[in-house]
């Protein structure tokens, strides 16, 4: 099996999520900017909102990489194993990286928006 299918697919997704998560954990923006961190109307509010929507969107990227990467790799190990056409191959493999990447995505804004929701009285 080529390298190619153990680098695409939703594993991609899930190493980009555990490196975006990381370092935004690791380097928290600091202040309410339009270049950095999680920016949306509601967690651009006030400082308290946008440290706590931060927070949380690095915790749930983490978490979502971590499963990504994992679903990925079981998922290039069963297509390995199954007898198919190469492009048939190719194809589940590039669904499965779009809709991962929009499903993650959604979620993020979702979850964190729900998030903010509760934690704070709007």
């Amino acid at each position: 099996m080529d390298a190619e299918h153990w680098i695409i697919g939703p594993q991609l997704i899930g190493i980009i999520l555990l490196l975006a998560g990381g370092v935004q954990r690791c380097y928290p923006p600091k202040s309410i900017n339009s270049l950095y961190g999680y920016r949306t109307p509601t967690s651009m509010k006030n400082q308290q909102q946008w440290t706590e929507a931060n927070c949380y969107s690095a915790k749930f990227m983490v978490k979502a990489g971590m499963v990504l990467l994992i679903v990925g790799i079981v998922l290039s190990i069963l297509l390995g194993q199954l007898d198919m056409p190469d492009k048939l191959r190719r194809l589940i493999t590039v669904a499965g990286l779009i809709t991962s990447s929009i499903a993650a995505c959604v979620l993020l804004i979702v979850k964190t928006e729900k998030h903010l929701s509760k934690t704070f009285d709007n």
